[in-house]
């Protein structure tokens, strides 16, 4: 997982500074609206929040701030206080609270600052998030899901985080990148719908979006692929690593027979999302194992979209290497 943050930095620095030239600052401006929190919005936005964006599973606090090998503390719900560190490199990223607490949460915040935040990647003062937060992905979250997400985020306890917030500290590209320049990376997301569950793969392609399946499964030096790319959902390119864990390549999710999902049932695809066990019963390994407790959540009819997307999509041939994990992981994880 760090070495996946520091190639999400050094990939995605570069290739934005190549195109900083004929770019132009990054224009969304916020606007007035104070979202009404209904029943209704309150019930999907924390469906979408504990389970199909599984946002806690960064940013609810962690006794010593590790994700990969830490569970998540009841007492520091969406609280942050999270940090990753990419090895070999200087760069550190702080996980921020996102409860409605004043002085160290989003409690200050405008409703539309939060949205666009979300959506468009774009912090309250103007600067740009860090690409581990998955905006790429949730700028095709449908207008009123992400006010369900910001009304039920208003909702959760306050949580006051004891640590201070530490540095982000980047390589000169992304700090360049981020810091400075304002690259627009995409147009702000607007006026977005929510697909109609009667077109069965358009719905589950919106689930398999807004889960972020591709932040990870889609992963290549260039960043994810997007999904006209042949090799879409097929396997991540390089691994995911910590020292805690090893080095992990998410898998290949396409329906090819030899490499992928293919030769498996919808059921069994199901199943392992909701028992945290791959599909030739090893347990999972991070960073799936760390999503899975939010996965496992997901709706009945939500993972028959889901997985009825996955089954439609282009097969791709690629068979990613298998896990290598260290010797502790091992204890809990299987070879």
């Amino acid at each position: 997982m760090k070495t996946l943050v520091g190639r999400w930095c050094r990939i995605l620095g570069l290739g934005a500074l190549a195109t900083a030239g004929c770019g132009r600052k990054y224009v969304r401006a916020v606007g007035p609206e104070k979202i009404e929190a209904t029943p209704e919005r309150l019930i999907r936005g924390g469906y979408l929040v504990n389970q199909v964006c599984a946002c806690g599973a960064c940013h609810t606090t962690r006794e010593n701030g590790s994700i990969a090998s830490e569970p998540e503390r009841t007492d520091g719900f969406l609280g942050g206080g999270n940090t990753f560190v990419a090895r070999g490199m200087s760069e550190g990223i702080w996980i921020p609270n996102i409860t409605p607490e004043l002085e160290t949460g989003v409690g200050a915040w405008s409703d539309d600052e939060l949205m666009r935040a979300i959506r468009d990647g774009v912090s309250r003062d103007g600067h740009f998030l860090l690409p581990f937060m998955p905006f790429g992905a949730y700028q095709l979250m449908s207008d009123e899901d992400v006010r369900s997400i910001v009304a039920y985020l208003r909702s959760v306890p306050p949580f006051k985080q004891p640590k201070p917030r530490a540095p982000n500290r980047l390589g000169l590209m992304a700090r360049v990148l981020f810091t400075k320049l304002g690259v627009q990376m995409h147009p702000p997301a607007h006026d977005v719908p929510r697909p109609d569950k009667k077109d069965v793969v358009q719905a589950g392609a919106y689930m398999a979006t807004i889960g972020a399946c591709s932040e990870c499964h889609s992963l290549t030096k260039k960043g994810p692929r997007k999904r006209d790319d042949p090799q879409y959902l097929a396997g991540s390119e390089g691994p995911m690593e910590d020292p805690s864990f090893g080095k992990v390549w998410a898998r290949n999710l396409t329906p090819d027979v030899e490499t992928g999902l293919g030769k498996y049932s919808a059921d069994q695809i199901k199943q392992a999302l909701r028992n945290g066990k791959r599909l030739d019963g090893k347990p999972m390994a991070p960073p799936m194992s760390i999503m899975v407790p939010h996965y496992s959540g997901i709706a009945e009819e939500d993972l028959n979209l889901l997985v009825a997307y996955l089954k439609a999509i282009p097969p791709a041939r690629h068979q990613v290497p298998d896990r290598e994990l260290v010797p502790s992981a091992k204890a809990r994880f299987g070879d």
